[in-house]
């Protein structure tokens, strides 16, 4: 089995999506400068169990981005139009970094809508380590962007992000792209304490004990807060967490607790 490819309009806005499985609806959420594909691995551990649906977030990959800006709330408000244009019900929901940070908004602006959320890489503040680390990557400020540091700091895969998201607005876009995530990263929200707690799905807080952009120390901050929470450190990684098998087999434990067949 491999995933398909398909699109669907949700107003002016064309949403790319691999799928692959049958079962309960399962959506990815990737994270930032990433494209649905980066699901490659994820994908066929989870389609034993779930349909499962990897979306290519607006402005990246093969979804276009007509507003040519992009927010958190504009993200989550997207994945709840797709909810409801493909008549999906209650589905279990996985975000890593940008994709947790929308699935941590979907949970506040679309209460009720999931089945389950996990929120791996993803943290409640902008902290002065997250704030650090980005102007270390090239991002001096909200919209701004050093491409020639970027490029150092992301190293061959700078050419990819060229490559992988071009397709809509063409082989200079990833200029307009990079500013516009640098809008978004530096404009990251602070939750309140009561803003987690009134998220009542149950939710899954995963993250690496060494990820500089946020930490044990963060990731529990959000847990504590959640009205349902479970906290899962994975030990010696940073933000690359996802890529750890240990990762999945948390993952795969809590979905399995919270999905329709409770088997």
């Amino acid at each position: 089995m491999s995933a398909k490819s398909h699109s669907v309009m949700i107003g002016d806005l064309e949403v790319h999506y691999l799928e692959e499985g049958r079962g309960q609806p399962l959506l990815l959420l990737h994270g930032g400068t990433a494209t649905a594909d980066s699901w490659g691995e994820a994908m066929p551990r989870l389609a034993d169990r779930y349909r499962v649906l990897a979306l290519d977030t607006r402005g990246h990959g093969r979804t276009n981005n007509p507003a040519q800006k992009m927010s958190y709330a504009q993200f989550a408000d997207d994945v709840a139009g797709f909810i409801a244009t493909l008549g999906l019900k209650k589905p279990l929901i996985i975000g890593y970094s940008d994709g947790g940070q929308t699935a941590l908004e979907f949970g506040l602006r679309h209460p009720g809508k999931a089945g389950a959320l996990v929120l791996g890489g993803t943290i409640s503040r902008p902290t002065e380590a997250y704030l650090e680390g980005l102007h270390g990557w090239g991002f001096p400020a909200p919209g701004k962007v050093d491409f020639d540091r970027v490029a150092a700091e992301y190293g061959p895969y700078f050419e990819q992000i060229k490559v992988t998201h071009m397709h809509h607005y063409g082989p200079d876009y990833w200029k307009a792209f990079l500013s516009q995530i640098s809008e978004l990263w530096l404009t990251l929200p602070s939750y309140s304490e009561r803003q987690l707690a009134s998220i009542s799905a149950p939710t899954l807080v995963i993250m690496g004990d060494r990820d500089h952009l946020g930490g044990a120390e963060e990731a529990n901050r959000l847990y504590r807060h959640l009205g349902a929470g479970e906290l899962s450190i994975i030990a010696n990684v940073g933000h690359e967490a996802v890529n750890k098998p240990l990762f999945w087999d948390a993952v795969r434990e809590f979905l399995a607790r919270h999905d329709e067949r409770q088997d």
